[in-house]
C-alpha cells in the first residue's frame, strides 16, 4: 500500500517563508505599472449677467437660461472639447426694482461676480446701455463677453468695445436691409423715419432706427426723423401727416403696434394717395404678428374696413428663423426646458433667435478657447486671443 502525505497538518509556516513571501510580493509589485492618479478638472466659470424677471426682453434668463444650460450641458460631456476643463456659470441680475435692465446695475454685479469668482469670460448682458457699461469692464480686464443682444451699431467697429462678440441679430444689420430695399426699388432720394422715443428703458425704437438711419446716410438718402412721445398724451397726427407728405414717400415706423395702427387709420382718412407711399414697421422680433395674424389691421372697432384698407401700403420687417427642420427642434426643446425649469410659456418664437445665438455664442466660445489653450501649453490663456478667434465665424447649430 502506498503512503499518503497529509498537507494539512494545521502548522504555521516558518518565518524564513513568510519574509521570502512579503520580499517576492513587494517585488511583483514594484514591476506592475503604477495606476496614474485621476487628474482632476480645472473649472471654468462663465459669469452671466441677464435681467431675470421681465420676459419682455428677447435676452431675460428664463428665455436665455434653458440655452444656456444646454450649451455647457453639451460641452461637458464631449470628450474631445475642453477633455480637461469642465465648466460652469454663475449668474446676476441685471435688473433695477423696477424690473428695468440697468445700466447702473449690471456693471456693478459684473465687478461683484469678477472678484467672487473670477470668471473667464461674461455672457451677457443684452440691453444696449448695460452691455455698453459692462463691455467697457470686460475690455478692461481682458476678459471675453458673448451675447447675442446690444444690436446698436455703436458696438460695431470700435476698439472700445474689442472684448465683445456679438451672435445676434443687429440694427447694423437692419440699416443694410433699408438699403437693399431702396436700392432695388429705386427709392435713392428721401426716406421718413417715425419712432417712438420715450428716453426709457432701453429705448429700443431708437436704437432700431439709429442702424437705419447710418444705412441710409452712407447711401446719400435724404433721411427726415418724427420722434412719437407716446407718453405725452394724444398724439398730433394731424401734423404727422403734413411731416409725411412733405418729408418723403418711403416711411418706417417704429412704435407701439395701437400707435402705428391709429396712424394708418389717420393716413386713410386723409385720402393720401396709397400708390405714392409705403410705410415699413418695423417690428425685429415680430411681437405684433403673434396674436393679430392673420388680420393685423384688426381690432374689433369701427375703424377696422378703414384700417384694413390703409395696410394696403404696409409691410412688417421682422428677423427671419432659420428653417432648418434642427433649429425647429431646438426651438421646441428650448420651449420644453423653459416651461419646466421656469414655470415660462414661450409663445413668440421669433425671440428665440436670441436663445440660439446665446447659444451658438458659447459654443464658439468653448471651441475658439480649446484652441487657445492647446497653444498657450496651459493656465488661463489671455482673452483677447479668445476674443479673435471666434470673430469672423460661423458656428452651425443642430
Amino acid at each position: 500500500m502506498g503512503r499518503s502525505r497529509c498537507l494539512g497538518t494545521g502548522r504555521p509556516p516558518p518565518p524564513e517563508l513568510l519574509l521570502l513571501l512579503a520580499f517576492l510580493l513587494s517585488w511583483w509589485a514594484g514591476l506592475a505599472p503604477a495606476t496614474p492618479p485621476t487628474r482632476e478638472k480645472q473649472e471654468v466659470v462663465l459669469a452671466v449677467v441677464l435681467p431675470r424677471n421681465n420676459t419682455m426682453y428677447p435676452w431675460s434668463w428664463p428665455r436665455v437660461g434653458p440655452a444656456l444650460r444646454r450649451a455647457l450641458a453639451r460641452i461637458n460631456a464631449d470628450p474631445a472639447l475642453l477633455p480637461a476643463h469642465r465648466l460652469r456659470y454663475v449668474f446676476a441680475n441685471s435688473e433695477n426694482e423696477a424690473g428695468i435692465c440697468s445700466e447702473s446695475v449690471a456693471p456693478l454685479v459684473a465687478v461683484d461676480l469678477k472678484f467672487s469668482h473670477d470668471p473667464w469670460a461674461f455672457v451677457g448682458p443684452g440691453c444696449d446701455y448695460a452691455s455698453s457699461s459692462v463691455g467697457l469692464f470686460t475690455t478692461h480686464w481682458g476678459l471675453p463677453m458673448v451675447t447675442a443682444g446690444a444690436p446698436a451699431v455703436g458696438f460695431s467697429g470700435t476698439h472700445v468695445y474689442d472684448s465683445i462678440t456679438n451672435t445676434g441679430p443687429t440694427h447694423k444689420k437692419l440699416g443694410q436691409f433699408a438699403v437693399h430695399l431702396q436700392r432695388h426699388f429705386g427709392w435713392r432720394d428721401h426716406a421718413l423715419l417715425m419712432f417712438c422715443d420715450n428716453k426709457v428703458d432701453d429705448r429700443p425704437c431708437y436704437f432700431a432706427t439709429e442702424g437705419l438711419y447710418e444705412g441710409l446716410i452712407r447711401e446719400n438718402i435724404t433721411t427726415a426723423d418724427l420722434v412719437l412721445n407716446e407718453q405725452a398724451g394724444p398724439l398730433p397726427f394731424d401734423t404727422f401727416l403734413q411731416d409725411i407728405k412733405h418729408s418723403g414717400r418711403v416711411v418706417y415706423v417704429c412704435c407701439a403696434w395701437d400707435t402705428f395702427r391709429d396712424l394708418m387709420v389717420h393716413f386713410r382718412k386723409e385720402g393720401l394717395p396709397q400708390e405714392e407711399y409705403v410705410f415699413f414697421y418695423i417690428d425685429v422680433f415680430g411681437r405684433s404678428l403673434v396674436t393679430q395674424l392673420p388680420r393685423p389691421w384688426a381690432k374689433g372697432d369701427a375703424n377696422d374696413s378703414i384700417a384694413k384698407e390703409a395696410f394696403r401700403s404696409v409691410k412688417i420687417v421682422t428677423y427671419r428663423e432659420p428653417q432648418n427642420p434642427e433649429y425647429k427642434g431646438f426651438v421646441s426643446d428650448l420651449k420644453a426646458d423653459a416651461k419646466e425649469l421656469f414655470n415660462f410659456t414661450v409663445e413668440d418664437s421669433l425671440m428665440n433667435l436670441i436663445s440660439g445665438g446665446f447659444y451658438d455664442g458659447v459654443m464658439l466660445y468653448a471651441q475658439a478657447l480649446n484652441e487657445t489653450l492647446a497653444l498657450s501649453g496651459g493656465g488661463v490663456p489671455p482673452g483677447k486671443d479668445i476674443t479673435k478667434r471666434m470673430w469672423n465665424r460661423t458656428y452651425h447649430g443642430e
